[in-house]
């Protein structure tokens, strides 16, 4: 049974220059070094598990200096540009030095396989499985990372990189590339050394390592955002988050209502006829729009974290809306300066190409909670929670001519974090948007019929509160 390694960046960054590279050359190391892994190995054991027997950690690292096969998920290579003043600066004339910092971007969700053909003893891979636990990043210090150890794990859409011996043959038009490995069997001290003491002793490479092939066995997808086909409508319109501190999922409501905000602020009207619109939700004559075709403002939740954002518009944009949607870029408040965010266009589209994680592959029948359901009506005072809950969730189905409801559960999350009012409505002193005593629930649907999504039901649904996800290994085939 091999062994893997799956190691996550919860950013959607890895940065890493290879050995021998300047790093203004802007190149990415992928697949990462074996002798870069190794590394890092060792410096966590030495930093963050110091109780690990060293007997142990050294016949793990041993074991794992033979190369592995690296899976790479889909990716895109992008760079900054940082400038310095240089030592010219000082004479009063402007001058600066360019550096870049080149990265891949990966999918918020993606996972970087490194697999060993073997199985560990039980002492070395529990030593393995608390290393991976404590690594804190990656390649360069940007690089926040998370790793652990599957017990089954099967790459998606990846690349596959092997190494190649010497002794192989390899197709001329064959992809291949060189990275650090250390010699075998592994010279425990060679991991020390540091960069600088490589260059003063006037060494290509540490002692104690190689420069070994890799060749790509297997080609990832290209991660590009999803495009608008020609004629196609638009329904959905997906943002991602660019910033590093991602906010916390309870918070979906405040960046929800923000994004309605920037998209209204971009449509050049008069404020009082900004509302007047798909994006604002009312008719020409100012009243609010039935049957939920104007636009949602949905959340995409990764983690616990906000990841990104989507606005689904059933009715469809129009091209001055979809032209002021697609021209916000940052969210703020100018009540909480805390309320920030940075954010990118990523696809236009329907919801099935642009937001498949909120659509059912195939028609499903049930559907789980993502954020909590709540409420539009208060309960009566002989009427059971569950079947309060039930009810309310059948009229809401019924409300958006979905099929009907045949069970509900209750889940046992906690609610009571998550903000359940607008911001922008508790400013002008809506009591309808700007409260939050209405009480809320996590649940469990099953309708009599399948349906495609996305589903959002409930009080304040248009602004992401109770949105439903498809329930893993229930959808239904099409009827």
């Amino acid at each position: 049974m091999p062994t893997t390694l799956v190691l996550r960046f919860p950013w959607g960054r890895y940065h890493a220059t290879p050995w021998g590279r300047h790093v203004n050359e802007g190149a990415v190391e992928l697949p990462p070094s074996p002798w870069r892994l190794l590394r890092a190995l060792y410096a966590v054991w030495r930093t963050r598990a110091p109780e690990l027997d060293g007997d142990t950690v050294h016949a793990l690292l041993a074991r794992l200096a033979e190369p592995p096969t690296f899976h790479i998920p889909r990716h895109g290579v992008s760079h900054t540009r940082h400038y310095f003043p240089d030592m010219a600066h000082r004479s009063g004339s402007p001058s600066v030095d360019r550096t870049l910092d080149a990265f891949a971007v990966f999918e918020r969700d993606a996972e970087l396989g490194v697999r060993w053909p073997f199985e560990l003893a039980t002492p070395q891979r529990a030593a393995l499985e608390r290393l991976a636990w404590s690594i804190p990043y990656f390649g360069r210090a940007d690089s926040l990372c998370s790793g652990f150890l599957p017990t089954e794990w099967e790459p998606g859409p990846h690349g596959t990189w092997v190494p190649v011996d010497v002794a192989d043959s390899v197709a001329e038009d064959a992809p291949v590339t060189s990275v650090l490995a250390p010699d075998l069997p592994l010279q425990l001290d060679a991991l020390l050394t540091r960069p600088v003491d490589v260059r003063k002793g006037d060494l290509l490479f540490p002692a104690g390592t190689h420069l070994l092939a890799y060749q790509r066995t297997r080609s990832a997808p290209r991660l590009r955002p999803q495009p608008r086909r020609h004629g196609e409508p638009a329904t959905a319109v997906r943002f991602s988050v660019l910033q590093a501190g991602l906010p916390p999922q309870t918070d979906s409501l405040v960046y929800t209502d923000l994004l309605r905000q920037g998209a209204l602020s971009k449509l050049g009207r008069l404020p009082e006829e900004r509302a007047r619109t798909q994006l604002g939700g009312r008719t020409v004559d100012g009243t609010a729009m039935t049957g939920h075709g104007h636009a949602h403002y949905l959340p995409l939740i990764t983690d616990r974290r906000l990841t990104g954002l989507v606005v689904w518009v059933p009715n469809g944009l129009p091209d001055d809306e979809l032209k002021a949607l697609t021209s916000v870029d940052r969210l703020y408040s100018r009540v909480n300066p805390d309320w920030r965010l940075i954010v990118r266009v990523a696809g236009i589209g329907t919801p099935g190409r642009v937001v498949p994680e909120l659509m059912a592959q195939r028609p499903a029948t049930v559907w789980r909670s993502v954020t909590p359901f709540t409420p539009s009506r208060y309960r009566k005072r002989n009427a059971g929670w569950l079947d309060y809950l039930g009810t309310e969730v059948a009229k809401e189905l019924e409300n958006r001519s979905l099929p009907p409801l045949r069970a509900v559960t209750l889940l046992s999350e906690e609610w009571q974090p998550w903000r359940r009012y607008r911001p922008s409505a508790r400013m002008r002193r809506d009591t309808r948007q700007g409260q939050a005593t209405r009480p809320s629930a996590f649940l469990r649907i099953e309708l009599v019929e399948p349906t495609q999504g996305p589903l959002a039901l409930g009080h304040l649904s248009h602004f992401g509160l109770g949105l439903f996800g498809p329930d893993s290994g229930t959808q239904a085939g099409p009827h």
